[in-house]
């Protein structure tokens, strides 16, 4: 009667852990989400009152560059304003001289990878093992490419230029990872997400 009962707890068991969760797999759009934030600790943001933003996200996939501004770039670069805007800073044209620029650009990334796929080498003594010879195979290779897209959102000092390298350094910039980052329901989410997590933004 032991005996059944330890068997019958040992399948129970076995049953639990494979009907348990898989943490990845599980997880919701939302909360796939990947926020990565950096500041220059030096820069002190309390100096800076106004902002601009850029007009139209820019694209870049692998070497290639360019413009757009679908209903999905609308949306991001407003909500953008929107905490700007509610973290004290003012919006201002470009012709203004604003304090603090925001570029915001849409990153691809593309990877060809190989995967190589030898024969086996177990028959290698076998053959050559009375003559001295090794076993030699061809190598076969398979390809197959992924791509991986991210936002990154940054910001540009144009209060203090770097006049030497003639260049305004980045003072913040945050990566958006995840599914869902190219959908408009997230928007929200996304962008609320990363100044949440960046309070030394503030100057209210």
């Amino acid at each position: 009667m032991l005996k059944k009962a330890s068997l019958f707890l040992l399948i129970a068991g076995l049953g639990l852990i494979s009907c348990s969760k898989d943490p990845i797999s599980d997880l919701s759009t939302e909360e796939s989400l990947v926020y990565v934030t950096n500041h220059d600790q030096a820069a002190n943001f309390t100096q800076y009152k106004t902002f601009s933003i850029v007009d139209s996200v820019l694209v870049v996939e692998n070497n290639r560059q360019q413009t757009a501004l679908t209903d999905l770039d609308r949306d991001v670069l407003n909500r953008i304003i929107t905490k700007m805007q509610g973290l004290g800073y003012k919006y201002v044209s470009p012709k203004s001289n604003p304090d603090v620029g925001i570029n915001v650009t849409w990153v691809t990334n593309t990877y060809l990878n190989v995967v190589s796929q030898p024969l086996s080498s177990y028959y290698g003594g076998y053959w050559g093992g009375g003559y001295g010879y090794g076993y030699g195979y061809p190598s076969y290779y398979s390809y197959y490419e992924t791509a991986e897209s991210y936002w990154l959102v940054s910001m540009l000092d144009f209060k203090n230029p770097n006049t030497a390298n003639k260049t305004f350094n980045v003072i913040w910039d945050a990566q958006i990872r995840g599914a869902g980052i190219g959908e408009r329901q997230y928007v929200d989410t996304m962008v609320d997400s990363i100044f949440g997590q960046s309070g030394y933004l503030k100057i209210n």
